[in-house]
């Protein structure tokens, strides 16, 4: 998992900028989320609907995942770097 040249955090800093840039993300499918809720409240439409039920949840939950395993990776590459006594 660890570089065998160069900085030896380097790993460590890569996944944590990609774990703010998935929160990003997730922020951004939030909005598009609370979008489509004020798109229903002004007009009920059925595929609007279907969407609003399925898809930005789903994104979301994948998106959840990804972050949850950067994390893993990111507790893996400090134990090499920081080994228990």
């Amino acid at each position: 998992m660890s570089t065998s040249s160069g900085d030896p955090f380097a790993p460590v800093y890569r996944l944590l900028d990609e774990i703010a840039m998935k929160h990003y993300e997730m922020a951004q499918t939030l909005g598009e989320y609370k979008d489509l809720v004020e798109k229903l409240e002004e007009r009920r439409d059925e595929e609007t609907l279907r969407v609003a039920r399925a898809l930005p949840g789903a994104r979301y939950m994948v998106s959840q995942t990804f972050v949850r395993e950067n994390w893993l990776k990111v507790q893996a590459e400090l134990q090499v770097l920081f080994p228990p006594d």
